[in-house]
């Protein structure tokens, strides 16, 4: 419900809310919104990268720690994540790691969201990032890495977030705004920001968002082909592990045929002491 009620405020369909229209919602709303500017930056909900005015990132801000409704020391009750569920899509169909990006646009392409209907052709901005991910490397795009998690952002805005990278991880757990450190604004500096961006334009409708786009990469797997000299590494590594095994085999022969020999030097030494008369 408050997804739908957030895309029905993003009428250029970018997945984002201008914050002062957010924090406009009258108190009647089924929703009314009080997270502070500072608050939606840290986790990664606040985009103030375009000309425009500050927007929200809806999906970002509903996965957010303000929305859980429960948390402990081992585990937090949020919301459940769209992005998720097409995630699963592709690795049940791709059955790997990594894919290529001929293989990743032709299942994407149809690929139907609660905001996307398939089939659909991707913008050509889109799938010239695809393919530039893929010669990152070496040909395959990581499935699991922030590359393809910002391209996935942008091709499903309001089910995928931006994956924002955060200072403190921290900052994502309920229990780190409670106390001193509050999530939410006071009534004056949503009047505040409302007055001060109201006068200013929204994104256009259909307006580009590549321009914000960040090529900062970061690997959950990092057991990705190696690059340059790969076929030497390989070889020096599995001759590393054969030797390390031969010498192991080696030393349990050598020890398995001296026990014998020991046993029967001292046998015979000891028949072969003469008796001393007294």
């Amino acid at each position: 419900q408050m997804a739908a009620e957030l895309r029905g405020l993003d009428l250029t369909g970018s997945g984002r809310v201008p914050l002062d229209k957010l924090y406009s919602q009258p108190t009647s709303a089924a929703y009314v919104f009080h997270e502070s500017t500072e608050y939606l930056r840290q986790i990664g909900a606040l985009d103030e990268g375009s000309n425009a005015k500050p927007q929200v990132r809806i999906t970002n801000y509903i996965m957010g720690p303000s929305n859980c409704i429960a948390s402990s020391s081992y585990f937090s009750v949020c919301c459940l994540s769209e992005c998720e569920v097409l995630m699963r899509e592709l690795e049940q169909k791709i059955r790997a790691p990594m894919a290529s990006a001929e293989q990743l646009l032709a299942l994407v392409g149809n690929m139907s969201s609660s905001s996307v209907e398939a089939p659909r052709d991707l913008p050509e901005t889109l799938v010239d990032k695809l393919w530039a991910i893929a010669d990152r490397h070496s040909g395959k795009v990581p499935l699991h890495a922030r590359l393809f998690a910002q391209w996935m952002h942008f091709v499903f805005p309001s089910e995928c977030p931006y994956p924002h990278a955060v200072e403190d991880p921290a900052v994502l757990r309920p229990s780190h705004w409670s106390g001193e450190r509050r999530a939410t604004a006071t009534d004056e500096e949503r009047k505040r920001c409302i007055s001060e961006f109201a006068l200013q334009p929204e994104a256009a409708l259909g307006e580009p968002l590549l321009s914000q786009w960040d090529d900062l990469e970061v690997l959950l797997l990092e057991d990705l082909p190696l690059r340059g000299h790969k076929l030497f590494w390989l070889l020096l590594r599995h001759g590393a592990m054969a030797f390390a095994f031969v010498s192991t085999l080696l030393g349990g022969l050598r020890a398995l045929v001296r026990l014998p020999c020991c046993g029967n030097r001292a046998q015979k030494e000891e028949r072969s002491v003469l008796p001393v008369s007294s």
